[in-house]
């Protein structure tokens, strides 16, 4: 039988309202599908960042086990929201006006998380290994060491795709805890991927350091921050020690009363340093780190170490006492041969500042090289897991209290560029807008456990459009009112022009290339003031001298180039009692 004509024509009708049922079923399924996916991302997501929370403590902790576990339960959590990301339903949702943006992020977020969590499993893989190796007498097995590098940078490289990324979104235009997380990985990531980076070339050079290749020498200075030096404080304390395959044995000890007050500088030193310094840096072994450049302070040790034994060193260590703070935090109190111990907590007066008030010049010389013959026994056979030593040395690292210095120019070079390499060398690895502050002593004493300084830094836009900074420096003598009758190795004696109990300090600010000085002040006046371009950075230095209870400030002026000027970063000596920092920029352009 035939149909009636007006069901034929009614077939087109049916056929579209079926077709758009079924697109629409096909866009909802779809959406439902994103909508679950996007649960899964979220899940995922959210599981990786309740792991992370766990990393730190089992850092804190020198818990390389619960790292491992953390890092490999991240690992998963984080590939199951890259998984729900790559779905092909997601790449056309990407492409909605409503959220495509915020899905888009999502998709960045989970896909660096995976990468990231990966290197992470590699590189604790890596330590473990690390903490595994044999222990045939050596500090740690160089083989296992060198092995870091990969996984070292691998993680960097991870981190460095990542950082480019993260910081080409725009968190303004996302929802906002999607925005929150973008921000929060943004101010991970500038501080993770420098790290990595400067991890992944340190670990490059430390085993030939430690004698992977064959006997190494490595000299180690020890800086005395009770009277300042731009890099730390005085090198008065030096120990050779001898490395192969990791194995270390000190060789030889020797204090600054073993070398010689020379007429002549030891060494050529750059022109700009001694405008600013003078050439007593090349004359006095003590002044070794006045310098913020640590590859002339490596080449002066180096320099007077031959002088003194025929012996050149391949590589130049400058650690300072607050190094050794921290190691004791973690092996916990070594014993000395007086039958005492020194421990994190009272080593600052042990070493600081009791030899240099109840001992002779003599007995202060004994008693610090058998504080050190004993830390070095303690600190070589005790041992450490590679985790204990990262937490340790991650913040003296950090602060510039660990300098290495290499004979070798192709290591040099690669130390040149990371934390190792000395206060110009962070200066240099410095990303954001940064100014150094550098101290040092003119006392001729230990007055500097005494010293508390402020550094604030402030700026204008001028009318031309460029910016004025000023970095105001302000030092008090804490010193107590009868410092001057203190012993000489305290108060200098008088001996350099500082009278006894009083503080006399150099004070240089180091600026980005880039900027002038533009003058000195002192309360309101011009202060007297040396220009010069250290290691590559416009500095300006002048004197301060503060009598006990006193205090006084210095006010130094920089000009920059046109265009927008963020908070600076100020990086400064490290130093027995950390400077109040306080830094505000205007922005200009």
């Amino acid at each position: 039988m035939t149909r009636p004509p007006s069901a034929h024509r009614t077939d087109p009708v049916r056929g579209a309202v079926l077709a758009s049922v079924v697109m629409l079923c096909l866009v909802v399924a779809a959406l439902a599908w994103v909508v679950v996916r996007i649960a899964q991302a979220g899940l995922g997501l959210s599981d990786a960042a309740a792991v992370a929370r766990e990393l730190p403590p089992a850092i804190a902790e020198g818990d390389l086990g619960a790292a491992t576990d953390a890092v490999r339960s991240l690992s998963a959590s984080a590939d199951r929201a890259a998984q729900a990301t790559s779905d092909p339903a997601w790449a056309v949702a990407e492409a909605l006006p409503w959220f495509g943006d915020d899905l888009s992020a999502v998709a960045v977020l989970a896909g660096h998380g995976r990468a990231l969590a990966a290197a992470g499993v590699e590189l604790t893989d890596a330590a473990a290994d690390l903490a595994d190796a044999p222990d045939d007498d050596a500090v740690v097995d160089v083989a296992a060491l060198a092995e870091m590098q990969t996984p070292l940078r691998t993680a960097a490289e991870a981190a460095s795709d990542a950082r480019t990324s993260v910081h080409a979104l725009a968190p303004a235009g996302l929802l906002p805890p999607i925005a929150s997380g973008v921000r929060a990985l943004r101010v991970l990531l500038d501080e993770v991927e420098p790290a990595l980076q400067s991890a992944a070339a340190v670990i490059g050079v430390l085993p030939g350091v430690l004698g992977a290749e064959g006997p190494h020498t490595l000299l180690v200075m020890i800086q005395n921050n009770a009277e300042l030096r731009a890099g730390g404080g005085i090198t008065g304390s030096f120990a050779l020690l001898d490395a192969d395959q990791g194995v270390l044995s000190l060789r030889d000890q020797a204090d600054s009363s073993e070398f010689p007050l020379l007429t002549e500088p030891i060494m050529p030193v750059p022109a700009d340093t001694t405008a600013l310094y003078g050439d007593g840096l090349a004359r006095f072994v003590q002044n070794t780190s006045m310098t913020a450049d640590f590859a002339v302070t490596g080449a002066l040790a180096s320099a007077w170490w031959h002088g003194r034994t025929g012996t050149t060193p391949d590589a130049v260590l400058s650690l300072d006492p607050l190094v050794v703070r921290a190691l004791l935090a973690q092996t916990g109190p070594v014993t000395l041969a007086d039958g005492t111990e020194l421990t994190a907590e009272n080593l600052v007066d042990r070493v600081l500042v009791e030899p240099y008030t109840t001992l002779d010049a003599r007995e202060q010389t004994v008693f610090l090289q058998s504080v050190t013959d004993s830390l070095f026994t303690a600190l070589t056979e005790r041992g450490m897991e590679p985790l204990a030593w990262m937490r340790a040395l991650a913040d003296p690292v950090a602060t510039g209290r660990v300098s290495l210095w290499s004979a070798d120019p192709v290591a040099q070079a690669t130390l040149d560029g990371t934390a190792l390499g000395g206060s110009a060398a962070r200066h240099r690895a410095a990303e954001a807008l940064a100014f150094a502050v550098y101290f040092n002593d003119t006392t001729g004493g230990k007055m500097d456990v005494f010293l508390g300084t402020e550094i604030d830094v402030d700026g204008l836009c001028r009318t031309d459009g460029r910016p004025e900074l000023t970095v105001t420096l302000t030092l008090d003598s804490r010193a107590p009112a009868e410092a001057a009758v203190l012993p000489p190795s305290v108060t200098g004696g008088g001996h350099w022009g500082v009278p006894p109990g009083e503080i006399g300090t150099i004070v240089s600010v180091a600026a980005p290339e880039g900027w002038s000085p533009a003058g000195v002040r002192r309360d309101g006046a011009a202060e007297p003031s040396v220009e010069a371009v250290e290691a590559g950075f416009p500095t300006a230095a002048a004197q301060l001298r503060l009598a006990p209870g006193a205090s006084g400030s210095l006010e130094f002026r920089f000009v920059g180039p046109p265009g927008a000027v963020s908070a600076p970063r100020i990086l400064h000596t490290p130093m027995v009692h950390a400077p109040v920092i306080t830094s505000t920029a205007p922005t200009c352009g």
